[in-house]
């Protein structure tokens, strides 16, 4: 659902394709910050495992951004994406979760496995605080990885094991717009991306009409 061509649109594209409201705040991503985001995640895949591999990359995180993107990017590496919470990690690769306290005791138990902890920060630039032994910050990991994808075989990204396909979904509104937290919020907006439109995910939590009001969307 998610491919090389979805993602050449993203690159391509100035204007927002994902505004996303959550209790921290709005942050809005036009298409060309998305898709090096996307990249940056399927060239450390790739550089880790080599063209060609199907590792098993398992995330255990909540509705985010930085979900939607390391599933797409991870895909795209031909890795084989689980998103749970509660995982099993037996033929995993790379584990990635917002958590301290697992990824400690993963990696404690299993000191193969490549554990990443992921700053949910709306703007986080790194993880804020100690990292456990044996344990790496994700976005210090991808961060460094080239803008663009930098391998010949981009596979195509299925839907994360764990996660519903989405419908059909609206044909003709001019945005995707998800405010009661769907569970197959990472196929809506791969499915307003592949019509070439953009998405709005808002936390239920929020005053969503006012915000769709703001976006005059309402």
């Amino acid at each position: 659902m998610f491919n090389s061509s979805v993602h050449e649109w993203l690159e391509t594209n100035n204007a927002a394709v994902l505004t996303w409201y959550s209790t921290e705040g709005r942050v809005e991503f036009v298409g060309p910050v998305m898709s090096r985001w996307v990249a940056k995640i399927a060239n450390y895949v790739v550089e880790t495992f080599g063209e060609g591999e199907q590792p098993s990359v398992v995330l255990e995180l909540p509705d985010s951004w930085r979900t939607v993107a390391w599933a797409a990017g991870a895909g795209l590496a031909g890795a084989r994406v689980t998103i749970s919470d509660s995982p099993d990690l037996s033929q995993a690769d790379i584990f990635v979760t917002a958590d301290e306290g697992v990824a400690r005791q993963v990696a404690e138990s299993d000191p193969g496995l490549i554990v990443l902890l992921q700053d949910l920060g709306l703007m986080a630039t790194s993880w804020e605080g100690e990292l456990p032994e044996g344990v790496e910050d994700a976005i210090a990991e991808v961060s460094g990885q080239p803008d663009g994808l930098a391998f010949v075989e981009v596979q195509d990204a299925d839907i994360p094991e764990g996660m519903p396909t989405p419908g059909a979904g609206d044909p003709t509104g001019p945005v995707v717009i998800m405010t009661d937290a769907p569970k197959d919020y990472i196929g809506r907006i791969w499915q307003a991306w592949v019509s070439g439109r953009p998405a709005l995910w808002a936390d239920p939590s929020l005053d969503t009409a006012q915000i769709l009001e703001q976006e005059r969307l309402a």
